[in-house]
């Protein structure tokens, strides 16, 4: 019977995996796109709408579901989650018209751990020491990425004063994407489904349509094309299968899993007129993605 429960265990573990990292494909890809996109506009823009479009998804195919929730249980853990994904997912976008795909996603990835010791810390939660150097190399390499923004040496060669707003909304961004995972996974235990806690978590990000009011409808007519590809191929998908993700591995494997999603854009960004080669990103997120592997390999130890 134990075997069972054990094999079982890793079944799970492995299609949480496979599911992160499919979603850090999917997600690099969009990031560098999107980038190129957001120059000229608001970055509210795509948010109000693309995650307006998403939401709208699952909440059709949580409707067929039908799963009795508990309302009073459940209020508190999404709120919270609401207010997470504004911090983890407008801090992202806004943080892509300043600085470079990779780095801002290696900012975000790599402050995640150490935020998810601080907050074990406070619940009393025992860290293995190997997370604790893992954690602090990770932010080391952000420390060095942040590096190359100020002295340029990153893929965008020309500082502007702007570029430090976008490494403030990617710490930003790293914080509200670990208590995310954090009050999914609450959610996950009340018996919520994937696709309910997709339904309902993005609120508090659609209503950023008021701060675009003005220029909202005409932008999505003349944008149509490319905001429903991105919000399909770059939000909605990656979004399902991190869930997927959150729900079958620990927080910290989920967190330092996405390191990949990094070393992915940075090779997608290169595609794109406005960047060049940054031997000092590349070598930030190739140690991210060393510690991830080195992660992902602890974690299965202890599967």
């Amino acid at each position: 019977m134990l075997e069972i429960v054990q094999s079982k265990q890793r079944k799970m573990y492995v299609v949480g995996i496979v599911s992160l990292l499919a979603s850090a494909i999917l997600t690099s890809i969009s990031q560098v796109y999107y980038a190129n996109k957001v120059q000229l506009v608001h970055p509210f823009l795509f948010t109000g709408i693309s995650f307006f479009i998403t939401a709208v998804f699952f909440q059709m195919v949580a409707m067929k579901q039908r799963v009795q929730v508990e309302w009073k249980r459940a209020f508190l853990p999404l709120l919270k989650l609401n207010l997470a994904s504004v911090l983890a997912f407008m801090g992202f976008y806004f943080a892509l018209k300043y600085i470079e795909p990779a780095i801002v996603s290696s900012l975000e990835m790599g402050v995640g751990p150490l935020f998810v010791l601080v907050i074990a810390l406070r619940t009393r939660v025992h860290i293995p020491r190997i997370q604790w150097w893992i954690a602090l190399g990770t932010l080391g390499a952000c420390l060095l990425l942040i590096y190359a923004i100020f002295s340029g040496h990153s893929g965008v060669t020309e500082w502007r004063v702007e570029n430090r707003w976008g490494i403030v909304a990617s710490i930003f961004c790293g914080l509200g994407a670990v208590l995310c995972t954090i009050y999914s996974k609450q959610l996950s235990t009340l018996g919520w489904s994937s696709s309910m806690i997709l339904s309902k978590r993005f609120i508090a990000i659609i209503l950023s349509f008021i701060a675009t009011y003005d220029t909202l409808i005409l932008y999505f007519l003349e944008n149509i094309v490319w905001i429903m590809m991105v919000t399909i191929m770059g939000v909605l998908i990656p979004m399902y299968l991190l869930q997927k993700g959150i729900q079958y591995c620990e927080t910290f494997i989920v967190m330092m899993s996405l390191c990949f999603i990094p070393v992915f854009t940075f090779f997608f960004q290169l595609l794109d007129p406005r960047l060049t080669w940054s031997s000092l990103t590349f070598t930030g997120i190739c140690l991210l993605l060393i510690l991830g592997i080195l992660s992902m390999w602890q974690e299965q130890k202890n599967v």
